[in-house]
């Protein structure tokens, strides 16, 4: 009775999962917004936002580049790479915690689960992925909230509904579903520095890449003649030409006694 009852409850909970995924949000992160939110979430302290939706799932451009794992030949048990994470789903519990389910479009992957025959550009990973990984699923959790975070500031990040993309179309009935997919981009500086001066001929700098800022918390002031203050986020953004290459760096930091 007992073995019963617990196979019925994996049963419900993976209906349930297939139930949340068919009717989640879809997202899209550009390659520099997964940056963005990967530095973020290094830096450590931001505000955590809520869910936008009670299930989600989101893709990430190019992976996400922080984390990789190693993928092994099942049949000569030798390392044949290292995938990325590229997509991850939530879902809210009642008690308002996150769960989570990786996927990967590495090679191997899909061709050991002939995701090709499935039309399917990812499949799923090992949740033991997570927990190998250094901060494990909080990580993952906190990377989620770092890209809520970033998807709230307009000046930072430009939310837009997908669209067919012409190059590799398809058919017409599709064109609803695409629509529904939240793409976030971040907005490229256009302003390319470099250039004369107005009032003379000196030249400013010219940058070679772009790179981070980092967000940060400041006490804001607000209210009558400015006399009080509140905690206030200023968030990432990078700086640097549209034209020129996103470089992350590592952060070094240098007591001073």
């Amino acid at each position: 009775m007992a073995a019963h009852s617990q196979y019925e409850r994996s049963m419900e909970a993976a209906w349930n999962s297939a139930d949340n995924l068919a009717v989640a949000q879809l997202w899209w992160i550009s390659r520099d917004m997964t940056a963005l939110a990967e530095d973020t979430v290094q830096a450590g302290d931001f505000p955590k936002m809520d869910a936008p939706a009670q299930s989600g799932l989101i893709f990430f451009d190019g992976g996400i580049q922080t984390v990789t794992f190693t993928v092994i030949d099942d049949a000569t048990g030798r390392k044949v790479g290292a995938a990325h994470v590229s997509a991850l789903f939530w879902q809210c519990d009642g008690d308002g915690d996150i769960e989570l389910m990786g996927f990967t479009d590495h090679p191997c992957g899909l061709t050991e689960c002939d995701a090709k025959s499935f039309s399917l550009p990812v499949v799923k990973i090992t949740s033991d992925v997570f927990n190998r990984h250094v901060g494990g699923i909080q990580w993952f959790c906190d990377l989620l909230h770092a890209v809520w975070a970033l998807s709230a500031e307009p000046h930072i990040c430009e939310a837009k509904p997908a669209k067919p993309d012409t190059a590799h179309p398809l058919p017409p009935r599709f064109d609803p579903e695409i629509r529904k997919v939240k793409m976030l981009v971040l907005r490229e500086n256009l302003h390319r520095p470099g250039g004369s001066a107005d009032n003379d001929e000196q030249v400013r700098r010219e940058y070679t890449h772009r790179f981070i800022v980092r967000g940060f918390w400041r006490n804001q002031a607000y209210g009558p003649d400015h006399s009080l203050r509140r905690r206030q986020w200023i968030p990432p953004f990078v700086k640097g030409p549209a034209d020129k290459p996103l470089i992350c760096k590592e952060t070094v930091r240098i007591w001073k006694r």
